[in-house]
């Protein structure tokens, strides 16, 4: 390191002074001085050599600290590039989960309409099947009505038919017919013994039973076709007289087959 050095030594000389003793003069004169110029020399070569050392020391000193500066700033450089881009992902990925985020939530959203609509539909059909559950117990109950009135209605005509079956053998051995029942509340009689010449030859008509007491009867078919059918059906509507329209329709058969000679 530089050091300041210190004066040069010298070897003094004392001064003589010399009074000039001339009339009026007050001159005096002071003697030569001798330095040592092999050590003034000396410590000047000292001094030059430590300064140079300092300043080469100070700039190598400098120049370490320029590229430890350099160094540093290529490190903070990339360091801060690499800070960028990390914010920059941070951002994206931010935007990333706030789409998702948002699409989560119309998911949830639409889903939730979706129950909704779910749960609205499963208790209309609930309700749906309530009302028809209850149309089929007064469905039920309304064909077991009816079993039973078809019941009690055949369990009445049984008992009618029992009552009025040796009756009607009677009318059927005196008035010459048979009896057939094709379905339910319909009969086919049929007569014989109208024509003279072939008394096995058949007149017969279809009647409909009415299934009410006071219903009306009708007449379905009949062969041969006789006149004041109508006529005789009313009577039979109005009177209710089931043995005396038998025995008109018989009268009928037979004047037709009178005719038909």
């Amino acid at each position: 390191m530089y050091s300041a050095s210190s004066t040069p030594s010298r070897t003094p000389s004392k001064a003589v002074v010399y009074k000039n003793d001339t009339k009026n003069s007050n001159i005096f004169f002071i003697s030569r001085v001798n330095f040592n110029y092999e050590t003034v020399r000396h410590k000047n070569k000292l001094f030059e050599d430590e300064f140079i050392d300092y300043i080469n020391n100070t700039k190598d000193s400098l120049t370490l600290k320029k590229q430890q500066w350099q160094s540093t700033f290529s490190e903070d450089k990339g360091t801060k590039s690499q800070l960028i881009e990390q914010v920059k992902l941070a951002e994206k990925k931010q935007k990333d989960d706030l789409a998702i985020k948002e699409k989560e939530k119309r998911d949830i959203s639409k889903l939730q309409t979706e129950i909704s609509e779910k749960k609205y539909k499963k208790e209309m059909i609930k309700e749906c099947i309530n009302t028809w559950k209850n149309q089929i117990e007064n469905v039920k109950k309304d064909i077991q009505k009816r079993r039973d009135a078809n019941m009690a209605k055949q369990q009445a005509l049984q008992l009618q038919l029992s009552k009025n079956e040796p009756e009607l053998k009677r009318y059927a051995d005196k008035l010459a017919f048979a009896m057939v029942g094709l379905r339910e509340n319909v009969i086919t009689f049929s007569f014989t013994c109208i024509y003279e010449k072939d008394l096995s030859r058949p007149c017969k008509f279809t009647i409909q039973l009415g299934e009410e007491r006071h219903s009306i009867y009708k007449i379905l078919e009949c062969s041969p076709p006789i006149e004041h059918l109508d006529e005789i059906l009313s009577q039979l509507n109005t009177n209710r007289n089931f043995f005396t329209f038998l025995k008109k329709m018989r009268q009928a058969f037979y004047r037709y087959a009178q005719n038909d000679k």
